[in-house]
């Protein structure tokens, strides 16, 4: 098992120091970001076709990308109405089920105590 910290060979060490140094350069470019070299625009008169036709595309993407927004916000409030209700509903079941459950403890525990009183009442007679 080869170490960092080993001294074995000169030949192997560099191999291994440049490996490091590989991994380091890779891990700094996951962790910032890449600058790019600025890109050379050039200036369009406001009065050019190619302006105006340029414009056009943007505001459309524009229209498009807010009508996606609006429609995927109204999408999530539906959704958000819809889970309400049924967390409503599931509330309502909860209490309905509660209540079955507190009715049948108590005629379970009548029962219970009328068995006790049967069983005393039974051995008393003998």
């Amino acid at each position: 098992m080869s170490s960092c910290l080993s001294n074995t060979s000169n030949a192997g060490n560099t191999n291994h120091h440049q490996s490091h140094v590989n991994t380091q350069q890779n891990f700094s470019s996951f962790l910032m970001p890449t600058l790019r070299a600025p890109v050379n625009k050039r200036s369009l008169s406001k009065d050019s076709a190619e302006y105006r036709l340029r414009r056009e595309r943007n505001n459309v993407a524009v229209r498009k990308s807010r009508d996606k927004a609006r429609r995927r916000i109204m999408l999530t409030q539906q959704r958000a109405g819809q889970l309400q209700e049924e967390n409503q509903r599931l509330q309502s079941r909860i209490g309905q089920l509660t209540q079955e459950l507190d009715s049948l403890k108590h005629i379970l525990s009548q029962r219970h105590l009328q068995g006790a009183e049967g069983g005393a009442a039974g051995e008393a007679g003998i």
